[in-house]
């Protein structure tokens, strides 16, 4: 039986993020991978306005594990991030990777570092249109203009609310952090701390975006990831 990759998007994304590049590779070297589709993300492009919490997030998470007939290797994205790191309160994966993602502390500096950075997010946010505010400044997502953003959906507003909710639980699940040095969203410094939070490994990723698997080098963290994975094991 194979190892089991399961994929978990960030705001806005749905399973195709990872379906681009990393799904290919991963299953390349002998890993099942499942990309997760979290509600109201399963048609790219659309802005049909949409309202589930985080923990609806979650919970799509702990049913699609549910499923499985072993623990699997989890990689959570952004928000997936977060995700993953509340499903981890409750239950344990194999290992579990960070990518890009929302620190313990939530993404209160990083909302405030974004507004100041780009005001013109502002009339979004007040529209609860993060959509909008996306589409218009991709670089806080990719490495410059992007053909990716139009792939992007509506987000939940009360699930961006949620994140701002700290995690306060210390996982001792084996964790890789990676992040990209030139990441619009996440500073460095954020890794860092989710890195110390949870004793985890962690891995910067040169010139690397906010979407490093979309990234034209994704290879460079998808080769990091499988460093520390090691050889899959098939029972």
């Amino acid at each position: 039986m194979k190892e089991t990759i399961v994929f978990v998007h960030g705001m806005s994304h749905g399973a195709w993020c990872w379906e681009e590049n990393f799904v290919p590779y991963f299953q390349e070297l002998g890993y099942e991978c499942i990309a997760l589709n979290l509600p109201g993300h399963e048609t790219p492009g659309s802005t049909q306005r949409i309202s589930y919490s985080v923990n609806d997030y979650v919970q799509a998470l702990h049913q699609a594990v549910a499923k499985l007939d072993q623990p699997p290797i989890i990689i959570g994205h952004s928000m997936g991030g977060m995700i993953l790191q509340r499903f981890l309160k409750t239950r344990r994966c194999k290992k579990a990777i960070l990518i890009s993602s929302v620190p313990p502390s939530g993404v209160l500096r990083a909302s405030l570092r974004a507004l100041f950075r780009y005001p013109g997010l502002i009339p979004y946010l007040l529209q609860l249109n993060l959509l909008g505010g996306f589409k218009k400044y991709p670089q806080l997502m990719f490495n410059g203009t992007s053909h990716f953003a139009s792939f992007m959906c509506a987000e939940s507003f009360l699930a961006y609310l949620g994140l701002f909710i700290p995690v306060f639980h210390r996982s001792t699940v084996p964790m890789l952090v990676v992040g990209g040095s030139t990441d619009g969203l996440i500073t460095v410094k954020e890794f860092e701390q989710t890195s110390k939070h949870y004793n985890a490994k962690l891995e910067i990723i040169e010139g690397g975006s906010h979407d490093l698997m979309l990234d034209e080098d994704f290879e460079k963290s998808a080769k990091v990831i499988k460093e520390w994975l090691g050889i899959p094991h098939f029972k």
